[in-house]
């Protein structure tokens, strides 16, 4: 992409903004980034990835490590989720994890996950398994269903944000 994601903008509102606000029942927020000053004026707790250049995986080992509670995920270039989806995800999630769903694709990046895993996300780290779908399958989980890919839609290349805004 060449720039930092999370302060891409949808109707003149940076992604990491719509992220936050998707949280906005939640009784703790936190942000993993390796630039915590980035997102100093938002009054939330950022922590920097524990382990460095491992992808998504190291940043769910961070929130696990750092939150209190059972964490639901959000990554901040998911610019159409909303609170509905992370509320239904954490109301639903009891004894395991919840991992997403849309027409039968695994949203690993918008998930619940059950602090109880961090030794299992810490293995794979460990050897070097980093792929989501390779800690999922290690985990307890259920499954929940959404209906509507487009809300999970995640913007990695700058033809696709240039779609999302018509510019």
């Amino acid at each position: 992409m060449g720039r930092n994601k999370a302060f891409l903008e949808l109707h003149e509102k940076p992604f990491i903004e719509i992220a936050i606000e998707v949280f906005k029942n939640f009784d703790e927020v936190i942000i993993i980034s390796n630039n915590e000053e980035l997102y100093s004026k938002y009054n939330i707790k950022v922590y920097n990835d524990i382990i460095k250049n491992v992808g998504p995986i190291g940043g769910i080992y961070t929130a696990l490590e750092y939150a209190k509670y059972d964490i639901v995920i959000v990554a901040c270039d998911m610019p159409y989720l909303n609170s509905e989806i992370v509320e239904r995800i954490a109301n639903e999630m009891d004894d395991k994890s919840m991992i997403s769903v849309t027409n039968g694709k695994l949203q690993p990046l918008c998930s619940g996950y059950k602090k109880s895993i961090i030794n299992k996300v810490s293995l794979c780290i460990e050897g070097n398994d980093l792929k989501l779908r390779s800690l999922i399958d290690k985990i307890d989980k259920n499954y929940i269903y959404f209906d509507d890919e487009d809300l999970f839609l995640n913007v990695n290349t700058v033809n696709e944000y240039k779609k999302l805004t018509g510019v």
